[in-house]
């Protein structure tokens, strides 16, 4: 039986090789549908993740002789994951032995693809594919798997629990549609005395948040759906973690300017889409592989073409350390609040320190409207006017918008910039 469309995951860095593995593929299977992951670039594969959403894996032995034998041992060592099809360099006889015996289901040499034998190879992985897909959904095992707290979702199969809260419980993974692991948040379809299921409503903010606005530095999201009375939403899963965990390790001036020009520029997206973000944060901000970050959790989001509103008027929500003072007060908010937030981020990046900490929220909401503004340390001094600008106490003083901001971040960036190059 031959897949109807062929679905692969290819570990290649050079992109001429990636791009002669599809010329093949796609004279037998035009449709073919090959997802490419550079390991060098993009890191190993999250250990959960068992491609069960693909008809085979493409690993490719990488230059430095050895490396593609204990990635491949590691891959197939997975109980579950797809066939793997290694990759020669070069034709080696000794080598193809050793990718036999370390679990590959077929070996290929780059330098001479044989095309018949190749695309006989991959109709047989992705038979083998198919068939130990049908045994597994049946099992135990994979019925266990599909349930996430009191709910059985079909298509994803359960990896681990990410974290559990009062309302909302975040699962790591893996869909099958999307070939990838990816965040699935659950929570129990329940409604008020209105009628109105405030969860699933604000679900469906996130999700029309994420289909209105495309933008490389805003997460992606995939699916909402309801199944077993929980509704659910699945999104991009980062595996590298938030900014607060990159901030631990320190970051260069520069790196910080790059993160927060990168930021501006999704604000200026969400806000052009009248969308208010209202809790950024270094937790609601993700990295992926390359280090490219990427806005999360539009749960407290304020969209103006949406009549439901997540929050009473005058309620105070947020995070303290990252408030502007108008929402640390409970004051009507516009853009120039997300842009004081992302001036706390930056400032924080530089210095490693929040400006403003106390022993308690109300003393820190007090601060962000009443204290001096923070200064820099003497070698960042060059960047004082610049947060002076974000942390503002009244937003008439801040800039007037985000695109505004990330000229102003990119302009104190090509400076510090610079002035590195004449040291």
């Amino acid at each position: 039986m031959q897949p109807e469309r062929m679905r692969l995951l290819l570990l290649e860095d050079d992109p001429i090789v990636r791009a002669l593995i599809r010329h093949h593929v796609s004279c037998n299977w035009p449709e073919a549908r090959i997802s490419a992951h550079p390991p060098l670039l993009r890191g190993p594969l999250p250990t959960e993740f068992l491609a069960q959403g693909f008809d085979a894996v493409l690993l490719s032995d990488p230059p430095n002789r050895g490396q593609g034998l204990l990635w491949l041992r590691e891959l197939t060592s997975r109980p579950g994951f797809a066939p793997v099809i290694f990759l020669l360099e070069h034709e080696d006889e000794a080598l193809r032995s050793h990718a036999i015996d370390a679990g590959a289901f077929g070996v290929v040499s780059k330098s001479r693809i044989d095309h018949p034998r190749f695309m006989q190879l991959l109709q047989e992985a992705a038979r083998e594919q198919q068939r130990a897909l049908s045994d597994w959904r049946i099992s135990p095992e994979a019925l266990e798997s599909r349930r996430f707290g009191d709910a059985r979702i079909p298509g994803y199969r359960r990896a681990r629990l990410l974290a559990r809260g009062s309302v909302s419980q975040l699962y790591v993974a893996e869909s099958e549609k999307a070939g990838a692991l990816v965040v699935l948040k659950v929570t129990p379809s329940r409604r008020d005395e209105s009628g109105v299921d405030q969860a699933f409503a604000r679900f469906l903010q996130e999700h029309e948040i994420a289909q209105r606005v495309h933008h490389p530095n805003i997460v992606r999201l995939y699916e909402l759906g309801v199944a077993d009375d929980h509704a659910y939403l699945a999104m991009e899963y980062f595996q590298h973690g938030d900014l607060r965990r990159r901030m631990r390790s320190g970051m260069s001036p520069t790196e910080a300017l790059t993160i927060a020009l990168q930021l501006a520029q999704a604000l200026a997206a969400l806000h052009a889409a009248g969308i208010l973000h209202r809790d950024l944060k270094p937790g609601n901000v993700m990295l992926r592989a390359d280090e490219q970050p990427a806005l999360i959790d539009f749960g407290l989001a304020k969209h103006e073409a949406l009549a439901f509103e997540v929050t009473d008027t005058g309620l105070i929500f947020g995070t303290p350390h990252y408030m502007s003072p108008e929402q640390g007060h409970g004051q009507d908010l516009d853009a120039r609040s997300d842009l004081y937030s992302l001036g706390v981020m930056l400032f924080e990046m530089l210095t490693g320190q929040k400006p403003y900490t106390a022993d308690n929220p109300m003393a820190i909401i007090y601060m962000h409207r009443n204290a001096p503004l923070p200064r820099l340390p003497e070698p960042l001094a060059e960047l004082q006017p610049l947060l002076d600008r974000l942390l503002a106490k009244l937003p008439q003083d801040r800039f007037a918008h985000a695109a505004e901001t990330a000229q102003a971040i990119e302009a104190a960036r090509a400076a510090w910039r610079q002035k590195g190059a004449l040291a």
